[in-house]
């Protein structure tokens, strides 16, 4: 069965990670695992033989609030549980210990949600930001504003380097949800060989899972262009590829963060690390 580490920090927008988390694992039969890091308080008078019982009863407490925040949040939903577990770890630093445990727990997704809005830092926060950039795992991103709704469509966004072996990652993943695939290329003028028609075409035959190929040229802009498209066709998830050697959002949406930030905080984004072979 797949899994998903789904971090939160009992903060309201953090709620919406869970929200989008419990939905898709649903659509893909998949086990939750809600993860929460935390900093022991400890006096630093104690001594060391006498620290190990006040971090078990803080471990206890901090996961007695997850199961409650859990909980909540299935009732809010008004949805049975299916399999999920609640974890609790003590590290001071959240983002290495996310990443640790999603590997040591097998989980096949990171899932975490944004903070609000302002710039960059505020709207991704500094652990997602850190995530994006770090992770071997494919990281969900969820806007703070996310409302429940049905996942229906999956808008995969490519520079199209290294288009067939993304498709067979992205129509595994829509195969495993139940839920049809669009594909997204903004090119340049004289870019396409052959011609834009003739390429959709191609790649609907080619892959069993595309339905919609959406090929147009670009203006400059790839953050309106894609605000334009998204509001077009409305996916309920956004699939990127990022480079492990190149700042993404930087090189992506330099024209005009403002812009981006638009899309980032109106649909969820799965941000995958490209291969070697395409860096």
């Amino acid at each position: 069965m797949q899994k998903i580490l789904v971090t939160t920090d009992f903060s309201t927008p953090s709620k919406a990670g869970l929200r989008f988390a419990v939905r898709l694992a649903a659509q893909m039969n998949a086990e939750l695992i809600f993860f929460h890091c935390f900093q022991a308080l400890i006096p630093t008078a104690v001594q060391r033989e006498r620290i190990e019982n006040p971090l078990q009863r803080q471990t206890a407490d901090h996961l007695r609030k997850l199961e409650k925040f859990v909980a909540g949040v299935y009732r809010s939903l008004k949805t049975s549980p299916g399999a999920y577990r609640c974890v609790v770890v003590e590290d001071l630093n959240p983002g290495k210990a996310i990443l640790e445990h999603a590997r040591r727990l097998e989980a096949g997704f990171i899932c975490i949600s944004t903070r609000g809005a302002g710039g960059l830092g505020k709207i991704l926060g500094t652990h997602t930001s850190s995530l994006l950039h770090k992770s071997p795992l494919p990281v969900l991103v969820v806007p703070h504003t996310y409302r429940i709704r049905q996942i229906k469509k999956v808008l995969y966004a490519s520079d199209i380097e290294n288009l067939e072996t993304e498709m067979q990652i992205v129509c595994r993943l829509t195969g495993s949800m139940g839920v049809r695939t669009d594909l997204a290329h903004f090119y340049y003028l004289n870019e396409l060989k052959p011609d834009p028609k003739t390429l959709a075409a191609l790649w609907q035959r080619q892959f069993d899972c595309l339905d919609q190929v959406y090929l147009d040229r670009l203006d400059g802009n790839f953050a309106i262009q894609m605000n334009r498209l998204i509001e077009k066709i409305k996916p309920a998830v956004v699939v990127f590829f990022t480079h492990t050697n190149k700042n993404w959002f930087d090189r992506m949406f330099a024209a005009s963060m403002s812009e981006a930030f638009s899309f980032m905080t109106n649909v969820p984004l799965l941000v995958y690390r490209k291969t070697s072979g395409s860096d």
